[in-house]
């Protein structure tokens, strides 16, 4: 069995800013870590954290740093995947000792689990709201499918390879995910796909294979499809995603909100 912490859109700034002039990111990423290791022997054993981009919110050194100071209190492996607000230079600087950070290009790798593989594909075009995936990554991707055999995968990457509903964040979006579904739906794995960017829990798919997203840690954005929606975020929901493997995936979507309890049912 494998337990996975997923967190995601962090958008750290340092203390002294706040992301759109409202949200004390960092703030906000010590509430998180400090709710984990609260709740660690409730959710445990975890065997791994994936972050899935949007760490920082500008991509500078010094929120990369600050971020790695918070991840590094939880007690297991974390592993880094770029969002869009991302820069992979600074990122390969703050965390140049991890072996799945390569020394240029893109931010993609494979970890394997006693009986899961992760792998981590890097969907950032640096200085553009959208993603993709090139031919290398889709050829990267093939190749950490082969070498799993019939082995469960969970596949993390930021943009979701799905339409969320919401007319500003789909139009920066992943663009062209036939490819991907080709490889995904030629795979004789079970493949679990894991992503972030849109701020919010959504269940899709793409071809056969399931793919969530997952709530920010920071905040979310308001389920709207009206074409004249406005543009914007709310406070809360805040939450992160835990993925069990067992025989088969389990995703259970955790809040961050404080709250009471558990009464009982039969109260006196």
């Amino acid at each position: 069995m494998a337990r996975i912490i997923q967190l995601t859109d962090m958008h750290v700034l340092p203390p002294s800013q706040r992301v759109s002039g409202v949200l004390n990111t960092y703030e906000l990423l010590i509430d998180t870590i400090d709710t984990l290791l609260d709740d660690w022997h409730k959710i445990g054993p975890i065997d791994a954290v994936i972050v899935t981009g949007d760490i920082t919110e500008t991509g500078d050194v010094e929120s990369y740093q600050l971020f790695r100071q918070q991840v590094r209190r939880l007690p297991v492996p974390y592993f880094l995947i770029p969002g869009n607000h991302d820069r992979r230079d600074p990122l390969r600087q703050c965390f140049e000792d991890m072996a799945t950070i390569p020394k240029s290009g893109k931010i993609n790798w494979v970890h394997d689990l006693a009986d899961l593989r992760l792998i981590g594909l890097d969907t950032l075009i640096e200085g553009q709201g959208g993603g993709d995936l090139d031919d290398a990554d889709l050829n990267f991707l093939a190749q950490a499918i082969a070498a799993a055999d019939t082995r469960p995968i969970l596949l993390a990457m930021h943009h979701p390879p799905f339409a969320s509903g919401m007319v500003f964040m789909d139009q920066i979006g992943l663009t062209d995910t036939g490819p991907l579904a080709d490889i995904l739906n030629a795979a004789p794995n079970e493949i679990r796909i894991i992503c972030g960017h849109v701020h919010s829990t959504i269940i899709s798919n793409i071809g056969n294979t399931v793919a969530i997203s997952a709530a920010a840690t920071c905040s979310a954005f308001p389920t709207d499809y009206r074409i004249d929606a406005p543009v914007g975020f709310n406070k809360t929901p805040r939450g992160y995603s835990l993925h069990n493997w067992d025989q088969g995936f389990r995703t259970t979507c955790m809040t961050l909100a404080k709250s009471s309890g558990p009464n009982p049912f039969n109260a006196p």
